[in-house]
């Protein structure tokens, strides 16, 4: 009996001691605490991983629309400078229609009909000489027919031919060349159209990747704030946790260690 009174308490003592120690239940909050410092250590530094991510997703997009911008804008700009030659072209040739090709082509046609009307009259007079010629003759009578119908067949032929040519000059001269110049006139204008469009389409093409280029950039910039945020988050994070720990393991090495009591 006196030994299970003595044994009792003897046991008691140490648990006794313990639990006025100011430093077991410190321990005990310290422990749990820390448990949940490392789920949110790990929570942020998942997060910081997905905004490295993201930032390096963010940093490519950008270097892609910079890319695109440069090449459609160099397309553009192509297809610009395409537009001015084919402009230039079709402006040289109206103003060389004017100034040399209408005239160039009139005289030609006139031309064409002064020459119908020389052979014409060739052809008159030749027949006429023929026929004085032949009149008095009174043999080769089927020699003179043959040569003089074939000099009536030239003089139709070359009549015909002064007809068309009178024609040809009255259709150059009222048609053919109004039409012409109308003509390289539409061109012209449908050559400087299509450099304002270009013109236009290039602006709005640089304008357009401008501003696209300009959000990527933002884009990019808001990740890189966000990351750093958290990387100091994080930094100030753990020193607050180095602060913690030392003066615990302190402590913990200057306390002295517990004597069991006696009965």
């Amino acid at each position: 009996m006196t030994s299970e009174r003595t044994s009792l308490p003897s046991l008691l003592w140490p648990l006794l001691l313990l639990a006025l120690l100011p430093g077991a239940t410190g321990c005990a909050s310290t422990g749990s605490a820390g448990g949940g410092g490392d789920k949110e250590e790990e929570k942020d530094e998942d997060e910081a991983k997905d905004l490295a991510k993201k930032v390096e997703l963010a940093r490519l997009e950008l270097d892609l629309a910079k890319l695109e911008a440069e090449q459609e804008v160099a397309a553009a700009e192509r297809e610009l400078t395409q537009s001015k030659v084919e402009a230039d072209k079709a402006h040289i040739e109206r103003a060389g229609f004017a100034e040399i090709g209408r005239a160039r082509e009139l005289d030609e046609a006139r031309l064409g009909l002064d020459q119908s009307r020389g052979r014409a009259e060739d052809a008159a007079a030749e027949l006429a000489e023929l026929e004085s010629m032949y009149a008095a003759e009174e043999f080769a009578t089927k020699t003179k027919e043959l040569v003089i119908t074939r000099s009536r067949r030239d003089l139709e032929h070359a009549r015909r031919a002064v007809d068309i040519a009178e024609r040809k000059l009255k259709e150059t001269e009222g048609y053919d060349l109004i039409g012409k110049d109308r003509e390289l006139e539409k061109d012209d204008l449908s050559a400087a159209k299509s450099v304002m469009e270009a013109e236009q389409a290039l602006a709005k093409l640089r304008l357009e990747k401008k501003i696209a280029v300009a959000k990527a950039e933002q884009e990019l910039a808001e990740l890189q704030r966000k990351a750093e945020k958290l990387a100091k988050k994080n930094e100030k994070a753990k020193e607050k946790g180095e602060k913690t720990e030392k003066p615990e393991s302190e402590a913990a090495k200057t306390e002295p260690p517990a004597k069991e009591g006696r009965p």
